[in-house]
């Protein structure tokens, strides 16, 4: 039998079958951008030299990547290719160290775990060593061994400086945010490397000088005056170490970075006038002039370069450096996925609850006290009842069967009809035939009566589940609304914010968080943090005053109520924008007869965003009974609107609620203003309710009227809006009809209010409306016919 060959298979994650080769790696390098750069970055450490001929700047680099994966042996070709272009002496000597360097550290990385300490040790060790093997055949000084000694310690600091900045330059890592460790580690392998370029130049200006400048504005441009001074003291100080010569290069290029920093809100510009300014400025204090410690065409050469970098490039650094940007950039992702997750889990919600709505919604009304089905059951039990005792009953429901059944349902519908069976309406076929005729019209009416009762409470069945639907409705739009809110976009102000803590600390309020943002509609609201004062509003009369400062605009509280310590000793409120308007009301009302009991109600809503609502309610007649109507229909629209839902909703809620409420027929007129205080506008939703004027500071007066029917009446009703625009010095007026009514002629309701308004010179809201009622009074012959309320709001 013959052997069979057979291919060994692994099957991947995905789902895909590969071939799998036992025992059998690939061992090719990738020369991948990231490879390539880092053999760039070998050759330049590895030229990189300090005392004018210690190089271990590479070695330290190669030990610490082929630690990690052999594939980098190659890299050492490009540190041995960087000392020998440097023209370090002792190249054999890193040759020797290289090559133990890549035997041990192969054998450590498959037996040892090696921590960074470790790592460290092992390459101070090797270079130390593998250098004094070296010695040996050479004739050496105790003077090189103490130099030998001096490279090893670098090697170590130096593992520990790349071991920071290499997992940043293979980009395998998903960071976003940087340490201030890992940002100065990069700092200082990046100028190692731009130190390699010495001696390195094209017509006589240093390469070295143009990439240390350009290194450092990219940090101070991105992380402002602290990293730009740390990235230029950095660079200056490898300068000064590659070459034996004067320090104050170090102080150059650190004040330089400092004055980048500085000037970075001007722009890249702005970054490069304060390295030509950090440069002038220690050249004339240094050297007084006379010479230049920086070539400015080097500066001019780094500045093109710097200008000519993409701004993708430059974001994409901040990202990095910018340790408060990234923040900021990193809270924002996370802020917008749980936005659009919250969003999400509220429209589940709203639809759920708006096909509850549905669901209830389309329950079919019932309109007729007696439906066509149900003829023929009432008929079987007025049988039932009379009939069948009867002796005449096979004669009438066998012999004459239709005649007995059409008399009956011919007396069913005249009762109906009328309500009440008379004599001279009852059908002939049942009055000639009928032996039991009293006894039958009245088993008729009770059936029917039973019916009666049952259809009632179908109708209040109904009703109830109408109210439920348009509950339901509601609460599907307030979450509705509230997931538009959740998804809204927010413009953050970190520059108001900032301000705003230097301002509070001059004044020594002591606040722990200030968050200032920008909503869609365009209004600044700032979120203030502190320890509670209360009730003795601190945040009226000392916190107020210095945000209207800051941001030069007047705020005014977001909630008059103070919200006291959230249980954590903390007080949160919010400041927002003022209104462009403000109001100023009066009222005055007297009851029928000058009673104690007015049968009229009224309020004044601030609501969010900047609404003020006006309403008024007549309830029908006079007396207990009327102000119960009116106010229940004010509470409850005050509760509900204060809630969030939609005067739509708050008024049909409000008119299920006074036809469930009694079985008492209970009516009451609506009368709403809603002003938008920032535009303006006002909205006047009338229900059943007398006209409203409008005082324009000019003297002219407008007439808002409707037709509607008042709550609690029909089950649907109709809500009638109207829009106008109104402005500063402008009065809204509202009455109810007991003061229109005290002109007995009808085409004179409303003109004489308008003869009123128009004359009246006060300007006083108050004082407007006692006027208004002591005219009414005058037109009642100087007594109270009804009850009288006038509601008068000035915009100012």
């Amino acid at each position: 039998m013959e052997k069979q060959d057979v291919i060994n298979y692994l099957r991947e994650y995905n789902g895909n079958v590969v071939r799998y080769q036992a025992g059998k790696k690939k061992t090719a390098i990738h020369f991948s951008k990231n490879y390539m750069m880092l053999m760039v970055i070998s050759i330049l450490l590895g030229r990189a030299s300090i005392l004018d001929g210690l190089a271990p700047f590479g070695i330290a680099f190669f030990i610490t990547l082929i630690s990690r994966d052999k594939k980098y042996y190659f890299l050492g070709l490009g540190v041995m290719a960087g000392i020998i272009s440097g023209g370090t002496a002792g190249a054999l000597k890193y040759a020797v160290v290289l090559f133990a360097a890549s035997i041990i550290f192969s054998i450590a990385r498959e037996k040892l775990q090696l921590k960074l300490l470790v790592l460290a040790l092992m390459a101070a060790v090797t270079m130390f060593c593998s250098g004094l093997l070296y010695l040996q055949f050479t004739n050496y000084y105790t003077y090189d061994v103490f130099m030998l000694g001096f490279e090893s310690v670098v090697v170590f600091v130096f593992v520990y400086i790349v071991s920071y900045a290499i997992p940043i330059i293979l980009l395998k890592s998903n960071r976003k945010v940087l340490s201030n460790e890992e940002l100065i580690c990069i700092a200082i392998s990046g100028a190692v490397a731009i130190s390699g370029l010495s001696d390195v130049g094209m017509i006589g200006y240093s390469f070295k000088n143009i990439f240390g400048l350009l290194f450092t504005l990219i940090f101070a441009y991105n992380g402002g005056a602290s990293i730009g001074a740390a990235v230029g003291i950095t660079i200056g100080i490898i300068t000064s170490m590659s070459t034996i010569g004067t320090p104050t290069i170090i102080g150059v290029y650190g004040f330089s970075g400092l004055l980048a920093g500085i000037f970075k809100d001007l722009g890249k510009i702005g970054s490069g006038i304060g390295i030509i300014l950090g440069n002038v400025i220690l050249t004339l204090y240094i050297n007084g002039s006379t010479e230049i410690i920086i070539a400015y065409q080097e500066i001019i050469i780094a500045l093109i370069l710097f200008m000519l970098m993409p701004k993708a490039l430059t974001a994409y650094m901040d990202k990095f450096v910018n340790s408060t940007a990234s923040a900021i950039h990193l809270d924002r992702v996370y802020s917008d996925r749980v936005k659009r997750i919250t969003y999400d889990q509220l429209r589940e919600y709203a639809d759920a609850f708006s096909e509850l709505a549905a669901t209830y919604g389309n329950i079919l009304e019932r309109n007729e006290i007696v439906e066509q089905g149900e003829v023929a059951d009432i008929v079987d039990q007025v049988v039932n009842r009379v009939c069948n005792k009867c002796g005449m009953c096979r004669g009438c429901w066998q012999n004459n069967f239709y005649h007995t059944y059409n008399g009956v349902v011919d007396a069913l519908g005249i009762l109906e009809t009328t309500g009440k069976l008379k004599d001279s309406k009852i059908p002939e076929s049942l009055r000639k035939r009928c032996i039991k005729l009293s006894d039958l019209i009245q088993a008729i009416e009770d059936m029917y009566e039973i019916y009666k009762i049952h259809y009632g409470w179908q109708r209040k069945l109904f009703e109830g589940r109408q109210l439920v639907a348009e509950q339901f409705k509601g609460v599907s739009e307030i979450i509705g609304n509230l997931a538009k809110e959740v998804s809204s976009k927010y413009e953050f102000k970190t520059e108001i914010e900032d301000d705003l803590y230097v301002a509070f600390d001059k004044e020594g309020l002591a606040v722990a968080k200030v968050t200032a943002l920008v909503k869609e509609n365009g209004k600044l609201e700032v979120e203030i943090e502190k320890r509670p004062c209360f009730d003795r509003k601190q945040c009226d009369f000392k916190i107020k005053p210095v945000v209207s400062k800051i941001i030069g605009k007047e705020v005014v509280r977001k909630s008059n109520h103070c919200t006291g310590s959230d249980g954590k000793g903390k007080c949160t409120f919010s400041l927002v924008e003022a209104p462009k308007y403000r109001t100023i009301s009066g009222v005055a009302r007297v009851s029928k007869d000058n009673g104690n009991i007015c049968g009229d109600n009224y309020a004044f809503i601030e609501l969010e965003n900047g609404k003020y609502l006006m309403a008024l309610s007549d309830g029908m007649g006079t007396g207990e009974r009327a102000a119960r109507e009116s106010g229940l229909s004010i509470t409850l629209l005050e509760q509900l609107m204060e809630a969030g839902f939609d005067k739509d909703i708050a008024i049909k809620t409000i008119n299920s609620i006074l036809m469930l409420k009694s079985s008492d027929e209970m009516f009451a007129t609506m009368d709403l203003s809603i002003l938008d205080l920032y535009s303006g506008k006002v909205e006047f939703v009338k229900i059943g309710a007398a006209s409203s004027f409008i005082k324009r500071a000019s003297g002219d007066v407008e007439i808002v009227k409707s037709s509607s029917l008042p709550i609690g009446i029909l089950n649907k009703i109709d809500i009638e809006s109207f829009d106008k625009k109104i402005d500063n010095g402008d009065y809204v007026v509202m009455m109810s009809d007991g003061i229109l009514d005290s002109d007995k002629i009808i085409e004179e309701k409303n003109h004489w209010v308008v003869k009123f308004l128009e004359n009246t010179t006060s300007r006083n809201p108050q004082a407007i409306a006692e006027e208004l009622l002591n005219k009414a009074y005058e037109k009642y012959g100087n007594k109270i016919e009804d009850d009288m309320t006038v509601v008068i709001t000035k915009l100012w």
